[in-house]
């Protein structure tokens, strides 16, 4: 199987994903894609975390169905006025019990 390459759009209309499947040449051939209404999300901004996880993780598996594969990883698309950015690169080992990434591990991996 070739390189799986996965986007993921989190939008206050609806969350996409889209699984492509890199071939010869770098051409990407799209082999599945997930769409799920955008719950728990207003303006850019998560109001409801768990409706929003159930909304991600709805479209997430739609697309794994139809590409007949799992997704481990997406290059993801957020919007919203509130949103800023910061290119960097750094790695940190993420500890404890939950595989969860805390403001903590987000300031440690910034100042990598």
């Amino acid at each position: 199987m070739d390189e799986i390459v996965v986007g993921l759009d989190i939008g206050s209309g609806k969350v996409c994903t889209v699984v492509g499947e890199l071939g010869v040449d770098d051409q990407i051939e799209i082999i599945g894609i997930g769409t799920a209404p955008s719950l728990g999300i207003r303006k850019g901004v998560i109001i409801d975390l768990d409706q929003a996880i159930q909304s991600v993780k709805e479209s997430i598996e739609s697309a794994e169905r139809m590409a007949g594969t799992r997704i481990n990883s997406a290059f993801v698309s957020i919007a919203g006025s509130h949103i800023t950015s910061v290119n960097s690169k750094g790695v940190i080992a993420i500890s404890g019990e939950s595989p969860e990434i805390t403001e903590n591990d987000i300031e440690k991996v910034i100042e990598a």
